[in-house]
């Protein structure tokens, strides 16, 4: 069976609803991961997108937002969280969300954006371990995947980056 998946700027209104999935993906104590301490600032409203179903619009089948982020100066994304309902896991929800988020920052002029999740899954989107590029980033605390991933919208990291700079969030 093809869902009719879509994807919408996410309201206020969805809040609940994403904060259900992301508990129910990710923990309860999801709050007190590293990649927290880059979400205290409000996520990129353009890039904080829902998935959903044609037929039922205001119901949250799937959430990725973007946030700001710091290097030497230099203004990145994070991508995160990206959760979708487990009921829908593995049918093209997040899939989507992804390939919507990073079209749209490219489309906003962004060099570089990062992630921390599996390798195995973040690869299919471009995606790269910062080794793969001979590149070591500095975040403040542990990570929950063995590594940082990079996706370069210009192939051009290495003109923006030092190495062993450190990640910080944007005020």
């Amino acid at each position: 069976m093809v869902l009719d998946i879509k994807i919408r700027k996410e309201v206020e209104a969805d809040y609940s609803q994403r904060e259900i999935i992301l508990d129910d993906c990710f923990g309860k104590d999801r709050n007190n991961r590293t990649v927290y301490i880059y979400r205290k600032i409000p996520s990129i409203k353009e890039l904080s997108l829902i998935s959903y179903l044609k037929k039922e619009p205001k119901v949250v089948i799937g959430t990725i937002r973007f946030y700001r982020v710091l290097i030497e100066g230099f203004h990145c994304l994070l991508l995160g969280p990206l959760a979708v309902d487990k009921l829908y896991q593995g049918k093209g929800f997040g899939k989507k969300l992804i390939q919507k988020g990073l079209d749209l920052a490219k489309e906003n002029g962004e060099k570089i954006c990062f992630v921390s999740g599996e390798y195995d899954y973040y690869c299919h989107y471009g995606f790269k371990k910062l080794s793969s590029i001979n590149l070591n980033i500095i975040v403040p605390g542990p990570i929950s995947f063995k590594d940082l991933l990079i996706y370069e919208f210009n192939n051009d990291a290495k003109n923006y980056l030092k190495n062993n700079s450190q990640l910080l969030p944007s005020n």
